[in-house]
């Protein structure tokens, strides 16, 4: 299973064919299942790949804010101890497995070391490799050799040097372990590389030269932290320097495709949520549920077939496809799909319905009803369409109730073990 952070589904050519951006990726999805209309359960790391390795969407917790990390951490943890997820269910079926992640928030701490018989978290804190291995780049090395000798820790480089992690600096890592994992086995890759700040190295640069790519970064952190409006020449920059990372993330498949081909395994393959470029005054990702947010690419290659889905499929079904593939029958690439999906930020402060044509956004504010068909979400339709608003808020409402009585049985279940435990 391969996860890209951040990866837009309309710059890969499988889903739209205006795109030359994804040659290795779209040879790989049209040689197996893809999926065009892929919805991440969230539109941030925190609120969506926990909720895809167990299938489960995360409880509500007031205790902690946007600005605590230890406790965003924590209830990931709690969230990863609570359901048996993807890998333990590999692992108790006799898989080997293995894990290499880029992203801080797919730690130890956050407990998804859980069900991987190795994991390696390549960060800048990670006692599983050193600096070296978090990019090939010689200017990053030189960067980092030099500021790490200074006193004081300037400019914060000890924690933000992790996010300029590209693949190529640990590849070898991954190369080595599939040689050395026993069949059968499970392995996952997370990789950062089309994650703002969008360093890409040199020989995946077709668009951007280096002061550009740098100076992109920059204004990038400045739309970010300012209400200033960029430039169209700025936005312009920004977009080509994403589209150059988008680039590299292709080439890492294209590698990671020849290095396990003698083993022939299945590969799933999808990002965890999109990143916006300026749509709705947004860019990265946002606590927003727009498209460019959520629409994810996804395919399964090798699985014996060959289908392109149009219809929407949640990640959230990931846990029951990689299960399903362990099986000797024949993938039913339909049977992942469904004609509702509920997306939530994190804490669940806002939450979607979407349907092939519509999607419902709930907050506490507003209600929003949006065309997926007609005006790039920019305009709320709910009084136009009455009907179809209040069938899908009923939807998301009886989420709302199902979802606080799962979790008031889960908790009830886990107090009653640990009583039975202390007994």
């Amino acid at each position: 299973m391969v996860t890209v952070d951040s990866l837009r589904a309309d710059h890969c050519g499988f889903v739209n064919g205006g795109s030359d951006l994804t040659p290795a990726i779209d040879r790989l999805a049209d040689e197996g299942v893809s999926y065009t209309q892929a919805v991440a359960p969230g539109p941030r790391t925190p609120s969506s790949v926990p909720v895809f390795f167990t299938g489960e969407f995360m409880t509500d917790d007031e205790s902690w804010t946007m600005a605590d990390w230890q406790g965003r951490q924590a209830r990931i943890g709690e969230h990863m101890q609570r359901f048996t997820h993807l890998s333990e269910q590999l692992q108790r079926q006799g898989y080997e497995t293995a894990a290499f992640t880029a992203n801080p928030w797919t730690t130890r701490e956050s407990s998804f070391d859980l069900g991987f018989d190795e994991f390696t978290e390549i960060s800048a804190d990670s006692p599983d490799v050193s600096a070296k291995h978090l990019s090939d780049s010689t200017l990053f090395k030189l960067a980092d050799t030099g500021i790490v000798t200074l006193p004081g820790d300037p400019f914060g480089w000890s924690s933000k040097k992790e996010w300029f992690t590209q693949w190529p600096g640990s590849f070898d890592l991954v190369e080595e372990a599939i040689s050395e994992l026993p069949e059968p086995f499970f392995l996952w890759v997370f990789i950062l590389d089309s994650h703002q700040p969008y360093i890409t190295p040199r020989r995946y640069r077709e668009e951007s030269a280096a002061w550009e790519m740098y100076y992109a970064i920059l204004r990038y952190w400045h739309g970010e932290s300012s209400d200033d409006q960029l430039s169209d020449r700025a936005e312009g920059l920004i977009s080509q320097a994403y589209r150059d990372a988008v680039r590299s993330v292709d080439g890492f498949v294209d590698r990671l495709s020849e290095a396990i081909s003698p083993y022939e395994p299945i590969t799933v393959f999808h990002s965890d949520h999109g990143e916006a470029l300026g749509e709705h005054g947004n860019f990265g990702h946002e606590q927003t549920l727009y498209e460019e947010n959520l629409r994810v690419p996804m395919f399964v290659h090798n699985a014996g077939i060959e289908e392109q889905v149009h219809e929407q499929v949640s990640l959230r079904s990931l846990p029951e496809m990689l299960i399903d593939l362990t099986q000797p029958v024949e993938l039913d690439p339909m049977s992942y799909t469904q004609p509702v999906t509920i997306s939530k930020t994190e804490n669940n402060n806002k939450i979607s319905v979407r349907t092939d044509s519509w999607k419902y956004i709930y907050t506490e504010d507003e209600e929003l009803l949006i065309s997926l068909d007609s005006d790039g979400e920019n305009h709320n339709i709910i009084v136009e369409y009455p009907d179809v608003a209040k069938l899908l808020s009923q939807v998301a409402k009886q989420h709302r109730v199902t979802q606080t009585e799962k979790d008031i049985i889960s908790t009830a279940v886990i107090e009653l073990i640990s009583e039975e435990a202390q007994l």
